[in-house]
């Protein structure tokens, strides 16, 4: 019964579930999922795919748009022909809008633990930018290399939430 019984059942083509898969992945690729709102409202169902995203004046096949030649052909040549730009759709405008404010927006930064906070304050207070005197201080209890605390304490300087009440409370920043 074991496992040479399991290989020779996983062998065989079974013909209504395999069909159905077939079906289920042709329907997507008809009609994808669409998550960006823009494109969704002027999606039409009726229309393939390619046609859809070209209507909306988007690229379908970024390699027949741009094809990518070779320095040598290029040279050969000489300048590279460019399309004359078409002007941009309502659906283009819109997705360069929510570009720009998610751009606008602020980023994520790495979040860093009080302990973590504190271990990086009382080493730039007590050894400047010395890493390696840092490395062979006694509080640094996981024994990490010089490398190691260079890259924690580049983590802190860089977040500017950690680091500039650091700068405030020591009178460093200027304010402005």
């Amino acid at each position: 019964m074991g496992v040479r019984s399991r290989k020779k059942n996983r062998s065989k083509f079974r013909y209504r579930a395999n069909s159905n898969r077939k079906q289920m992945k042709m329907k997507k690729k008809i009609n994808p999922c669409i998550d960006c709102l823009p494109v969704k409202k002027a999606w039409d169902a009726s229309k393939p795919a390619p046609t859809n995203i070209t209507n909306m004046g988007l690229v379908y096949h970024l390699d027949r748009a741009l094809p990518i030649t070779s320095q040598r052909q290029g040279r050969k040549n000489g300048v590279v022909q460019v399309k004359k730009k078409e002007k941009p759709t309502e659906v283009v405008r819109q997705l360069e809008e929510t570009v720009n404010q998610d751009n606008q927006k602020e980023r994520f930064s790495v979040r860093l633990t009080n302990a973590q906070v504190k271990y990086a304050t009382a080493m730039l207070d007590k050894y400047g930018d010395d890493y390696k005197a840092m490395a062979r201080d006694r509080k640094n209890y996981f024994q990490d290399t010089w490398k190691q605390i260079r890259t924690k304490i580049k983590l802190f300087t860089n977040n500017p939430n950690y680091f500039a009440p650091y700068l405030k409370e020591r009178e460093l920043l200027k304010h402005s």
